[in-house]
């Protein structure tokens, strides 16, 4: 499993690394590569998330040939690497090796083609941040070649070649302070896939994360702040230069996700630590959740009020103004989550989330997790049910702290429901319908909310506002009636973890 981490570069940042190197680094290797990456018409090893290059290096008289996969994750990846002849095709015998290929592939006589090339000047560094950890700090400058088109490249690598994963991410965070390095997140092949195709990055849903019934509970807790993170980075191409409509509303659900995560097993973390990740997470979710929020005032709350019949020309005016409060929350978003501040985040909350690290006392860390899971459900379904009693149907406030606990709850289920399987279906259901019908409330208070704030600064904006608060509470009265079901359903199931 090779594990790495990535920045985009800039000459300043260059510069700053180059001083950092010029102290800890043992020598400087340079070599010119060129990787041709190969795939069948229809891309079935990209699609199954396998990546197949052949490479030359300059100062080996060799080519080799090397398969990924990345099975989801943004910095892991599985590597299986051969010489192969004196050219740059494909050894297929080899590729029978790969576990999972075989049946991608179809066999040995499926056409695999070359869709694109990097070609790259590489200067790498080895340091030892401790006296059983190697790695191999790289700065690659160069271009990705699809056809007649090309994307020029300029990145810094930091691979693990030896020790635990905890002194690379040492080294990250030694490096970020240092430099100004944004988290580069799509691998050269994933640039190389989308260049070759004209296409813009995609938005990611969350996985499934299988645990392990007889792991510990630091353990457990360092698989999901990994899935959840994988989660988080995946989107961040979408965000800056694709689909930033989903890719935000992904990164602020792995965001959320995170937050909850925190609260879930907060009886074990240590409590300083926690606290500093929590009110980042939040900073980070409030970015996320404006731009989030002016996409469903314009994409869905304006649609939904023309659909049941409100004059367009009254209510089109709130659209334009809107369009730029969601263009300068968009602009912020994209700020926050290219910052240097960002890799610090991701690196710190890493390194602090290994197991047996500072995330955890020992005693905590080395409990089964299957013994606390209950416990630690019962935390997040009690409070559910005390915000449950306290709220009233006409304070939106209350229902709002109802649905963020049942939106915990959720999560916290998701989490471990590969430990209970199918126990979990119906109960999961309802917390599920409980919080998405509450939802609907919520983003129709938020909508209503963002319509006064655009008539606040234009006068001539009042009659629309008047317009979508009135349809506004009569959609409000039909939404609360769901809800209310919702709850009183939710109210007859029985914890399945007792």
């Amino acid at each position: 499993m090779e594990t790495e981490l990535k920045f985009a570069l800039s000459p300043e940042a260059r510069h700053a690394v180059e001083r950092v190197v010029a102290n800890d680094a043992e020598g400087v290797a340079c070599h010119r590569d060129v990787s041709t990456y190969f795939d069948t018409p229809d891309r079935r090893l990209h699609k199954a998330g396998f990546t197949l290059r052949v490479r030359r290096r300059s100062d080996r008289d060799e080519f080799i040939q090397t398969v990924k996969s990345a099975d989801g994750a943004t910095m892991r990846r599985q590597e299986w690497e051969w010489p192969v002849a004196e050219d740059d095709r494909p050894d297929r015998a080899r590729l029978e090796e790969v576990p999972g290929l075989r049946p991608i592939l179809g066999g040995r006589a499926v056409d695999l083609q070359a869709l694109f090339r990097t070609e790259v000047e590489r200067h790498a560094h080895m340091l030892h941040p401790r006296p059983d950890a190697t790695v191999e700090l790289a700065v690659d400058d160069g271009e990705i070649v699809a056809g007649d088109r090309r994307e020029p490249l300029s990145e810094l690598e930091i691979e693990l070649k030896e020790g635990a994963e905890d002194a690379l991410f040492s080294v990250g965070l030694d490096l970020v302070r240092e430099a100004l390095l944004p988290l580069l997140v799509a691998s050269k092949a994933e640039r190389g896939y989308r260049l070759s195709a004209g296409e813009e990055p995609a938005a990611h849903k969350a996985g499934p994360v299988t645990l392990d019934p007889d792991g510990s509970c630091d353990e457990t807790f360092c698989r999901l702040v990994d899935s959840l993170l994988d989660h988080l980075l995946v989107n961040q191409p979408a965000v800056l230069m694709g689909d930033a409509m989903e890719g935000v509303h992904q990164m602020r659900v792995a965001v959320r996700r995170l937050r909850s995560l925190l609260v879930l097993f907060r009886p074990l973390l240590e409590r300083r630590a926690r606290r500093r990740f929590e009110a980042e997470l939040r900073r980070l979710g409030d970015v996320l959740g404006l731009a989030r929020d002016w996409d469903v005032f314009i994409e869905e709350t304006l649609p939904a009020a023309l659909d049941d019949g409100l004059a367009p020309d009254r209510i089109e005016p709130l659209r334009a103004e809107a369009q730029e409060r969601r263009r300068a929350a968009r602009q912020e978003a994209q700020k926050a989550v290219a910052s240097p501040a960002f890799s610090r985040f991701v690196l710190a909350l890493q390194a602090w989330s290994r197991p047996g690290g500072a995330a955890m006392t020992d005693k905590a860390a080395a409990r089964l997790l299957t013994r606390r899971a209950p416990a630690l459900l019962d935390r997040l379904e009690q409070r559910l049910d005390k915000r449950l009693k306290e709220s009233e149907p006409q304070d939106p406030p209350s229902l709002h702290a109802v649905r963020k606990s049942a939106k915990k709850l959720r999560y916290g289920i998701e989490y471990f429901v590969s430990l209970f399987g199918d126990r979990a279906d119906a109960y999961l259901k309802r917390c599920n319908r409980l919080q998405k019908r509450l939802g609907s409330l919520n983003d129709l208070e938020t909508a209503t909310g963002h319509a006064a704030e655009l008539a606040a600064g234009s006068i001539e904006l009042t009659p629309a506002l008047g317009l979508l608060a009135n349809w506004a509470e009569q959609r409000r009265g039909r939404l609360l009636g769901k809800a209310l079901k919702a709850e009183r359903a939710f109210a007859r199931a029985e914890p399945f973890w007792r």
